[in-house]
């Protein structure tokens, strides 16, 4: 089986995308990256096109007979596309044992999300921008200890210990000038 040049090339653009889409660490993504994240995706659209074009034009003159590997290449490139901006902290190997928020405002959310391997995500989306921090954390009687693989410094909404109250399931920062989150 002859893999033809455009083929890779379909195969090139269509994974150029994911490197804005696909995180191993801390990130955050803005209005910019989807921008971006958009017209590459429009290139691979256009690749697609032209290359299925010339496959009917190779068909229509009896050189060659239709070929399903576009279709197939720009179908997984469609359904990966989607669910890595739909689904971005996706994790198929964890499962989320509590998840907490604090919305100070329509523009401003704050996510604590904890795993069953004891690590968590601290997720924040702004109006324009959304980030993402990994670490691990420690529950221990009603005490939770949260530690970023990254600390930033002055963080206006992250405590490193809380108090979970059960009754009123909220995380209670030690530190009274941090939010309180609560339970989803």
């Amino acid at each position: 089986m002859k893999i033809r040049k455009r083929y890779i090339l379909l195969i090139i653009l269509s994974i150029l995308p994911f490197y804005k889409i696909i995180h191993f660490d801390d990130y955050c993504i803005n209005d910019v990256d989807y921008l971006l994240i958009a017209i590459l995706s429009i290139i691979v659209l256009v690749a697609f096109l032209a290359i299925l074009f010339y496959n009917l034009y190779l068909i229509s003159i009896h050189k060659e007979i239709f070929n399903y590997r576009p279709l197939l290449i720009f179908g997984v490139f469609a359904i990966a596309l989607y669910f890595g901006i739909n689904y971005p902290d996706f994790k198929p190997f964890k499962s989320i044992d509590y998840k907490f928020s604090h919305k100070k405002n329509s523009k401003y959310v704050a996510k604590i999300i904890l795993y069953d391997d004891a690590t968590f995500i601290l997720k924040t989306k702004f109006a324009t921008e959304s980030c993402t921090q990994n670490g691990n954390y420690v529950f221990k009687n009603d005490s939770l200890k949260l530690k970023l693989h990254h600390p930033t410094k002055n963080s206006e909404i992250f405590d490193s210990v809380y108090v979970f109250d059960k009754t009123k399931k909220k995380l209670i920062p030690k530190t009274s000038n941090y939010p309180v989150f609560g339970l989803n």
